[in-house]
């Protein structure tokens, strides 16, 4: 058995699978359960799924953590909200009023069209 510098054996894993019957991993626990609740479940609903199917109580700061961690890497795509940017809802229904009119019509006067038409494209 290899030693590390204290002079203890080193600490070997193996990889948690059913056939060796070791528990599986944290991070493991907290995909499965996002793969059977989907991507925008709650860090309390994974809590009591984690409990129920592997019976091991994860910190739910942990659970968050994972979930992050997953996310950021992208292993799990989440199903809120639209594809592209977040905007603001347009006010009204949408209707055009002659006071947004006179704004656009100042902000041409003092900047030009070319700017303005160049701001509209940036925030849409």
């Amino acid at each position: 058995m290899a030693k590390n510098r204290v002079g203890r054996p080193a600490k070997i894993e193996e990889p948690a699978t059913e056939t060796n019957g070791a528990r599986p991993k944290k991070m493991d626990m907290v995909r499965g359960a996002l793969a059977t609740l989907g991507p925008d479940a709650k860090p309390e609903k994974i809590h009591e799924h984690i409990l129920t199917t592997y019976n091991e109580d994860l910190p739910k700061t942990i659970i968050s953590n994972y979930k992050s961690n997953i996310k950021r890497k992208g292993e799990v795509v989440s199903t809120a909200g639209s594809p592209g940017r977040p905007g603001r809802k347009p006010a009204g229904n949408g209707e055009i009023r002659i006071d947004d009119l006179e704004t656009v019509r100042s902000l041409v006067g003092r900047l030009g069209a070319d700017h303005v038409r160049r701001l509209v494209d940036v925030l849409s």
